[in-house]
């Protein structure tokens, strides 16, 4: 959601200038700066730009420059800026005061200059509105470039997690071998005459099902490949949250079941490569 475009575009009477910016956020969050006399096309305005925006916090800025005199200059209220000349004059002759300091000030009293009440041409919106939409296309064009450079990146991401879970493989069956050495060594310190054989296989080979990690293995290949498809679908932000945290539960089991320190090395490597991703999501549609 992260972005920044520009454009300016040229008529014969002005120059305008649009700005569009985003961060990201979990709504639409639209801030518009634009010049006083065509704040009453704003809420016109704001309706067509949260077409184009999904979600995030952004900010849209006009700026006009005006390219002959009589369109940057504001006006005079003639009529007051005379009446307040004459009260000026008056009271410095009451008062011995010198005239040409009070009359300095005059443009400062209020409603002596008046705000520009032109009314706005619509040919003029038109190319307000298109510079608008320019600005939009290379914000677009901006956030498409990162946005390849992300899907990138969190390719990689997941991939390390599956590669990492595939390394797990080889230390299940150590893990397996040491888990019966050290029980075969408990029971040589038992009564072998106590020992009930066909019970202690079926508690050994219940115990050795709590420790099995393959259906979650499944489970996470399962979501790390619905993660790659869903990374080439438009606006799956949300989508690739939920996936992320479904990756994250078995990832999660894995580590519970996983009483062997080189496993809980990996389990924890993934869970640092699935908090990145968690952390660049935010930057998706």
């Amino acid at each position: 959601m992260t972005g920044f475009g520009q454009a300016e575009l040229e008529t014969e009477r002005f120059t305008v200038r649009a700005e569009l910016k985003s961060l990201n956020s979990k709504f639409l969050e639209l801030s518009i700066r634009m010049p006083r006399n065509w704040q009453h096309k704003e809420l016109e305005l704001r309706r067509e730009v949260s077409k184009w925006l999904e979600r995030g916090t952004a900010q849209l800025n006009i700026q006009i420059n005006y390219k002959l005199v009589e369109d940057r200059i504001t006006p005079i209220n003639k009529e007051l800026a005379v009446y307040y000349l004459n009260e000026v004059k008056g009271l410095a002759e009451e008062c011995g005061w010198d005239k040409k300091e009070l009359l300095n000030n005059i443009f400062l009293v209020p409603n002596v200059l008046l705000p520009n009440e032109e009314t706005p041409d619509e040919e003029d919106w038109k190319q307000i509105l298109l510079a608008v939409r320019n600005a939009y296309e290379n914000f677009d064009s901006f956030r498409k470039t990162e946005g390849g450079v992300l899907c990138s990146e969190l390719s990689k991401m997941s991939s390390s997690i599956f590669t990492k879970m595939q390394s797990l493989t080889p230390l299940e069956e150590e893990r397996i071998k040491l888990v019966k050495e050290r029980i075969q060594r408990d029971l040589a310190s038992l009564n072998q005459e106590q020992l009930d054989r066909n019970r202690f296989e079926q508690e050994l080979i219940y115990y050795l099902e709590k420790l099995d990690i393959s259906e979650e293995k499944v489970r996470l290949k399962q979501h790390c490949d619905f993660f790659e498809e869903t990374l080439n679908t438009a606006s799956s932000g949300k989508k690739l949250g939920f996936i992320a945290q479904e990756m994250g539960r078995e990832i999660n089991t894995i580590g519970s079941k996983s009483n062997h320190h080189l496993m809980q090395r990996l389990v924890v490597d993934m869970k640092d490569e699935l908090e990145k991703i968690k952390e660049q999501i935010n930057n998706v549609l």
